[in-house]
């Protein structure tokens, strides 16, 4: 029995999922590291979770509103897919921080990003890394208000934890 079972042939949603772990990795990098390596990891890790738990209530029994990948079933290419997550939690904190973002502002770009993620996500339903049965992707919009909500305030009580070490 293999736990986190391959394909046996890379259809076009795992080639979407390899083509675009490289991309988003390439551009995490890129920018001027803003945040400390610790921090890095603790983002990173946050937005895979908030968005493996997201999806075990959403696609998992009962509600089971879409599927993650070609089966259904937890695979290997699930892994690599939650991995997308961490770079555009960073980019999303980078640009936050960067701009200084405050007050009203705040929800704008949380209106704005959100708009992106629900358009990035339609874009993953055409190459099949999502297969929605009930769901659509607008009813993911206030998920992703809620989520990048969560996010940046995720982000500031690290920034406490780490002001006082």
């Amino acid at each position: 029995m293999n736990l986190f079972p391959l394909p046996d042939e890379l259809s076009k949603n795992e080639w979407f999922v390899i083509i675009s772990l490289i991309t988003s990795y390439s551009v995490f990098f890129l920018p001027k590291r803003k945040f400390s390596l610790s921090m890095i990891i603790l983002i990173v890790l946050f937005s895979a979770t908030i968005a493996r738990i997201a999806d075990h209530v959403l696609a998992g029994p009962p509600l089971d509103l879409y599927d993650l990948m070609d089966t259904g079933k937890f695979e290997m290419f699930n892994i690599f897919s939650y991995l997308l997550y961490g770079p555009f939690a960073y980019v999303y904190l980078y640009l936050y921080e960067k701009f200084k973002i405050k007050h009203i502002y705040s929800f704008l770009y949380i209106v704005v990003f959100s708009i992106f993620s629900v358009a990035y996500e339609w874009i993953t339903v055409v190459f099949g890394v999502f297969t929605f049965k009930e769901w659509k992707s607008i009813y993911s919009f206030p998920v992703y208000l809620f989520v990048q909500s969560l996010t940046i305030l995720y982000y500031h009580i690290l920034k406490l934890f780490i002001k006082f070490q």
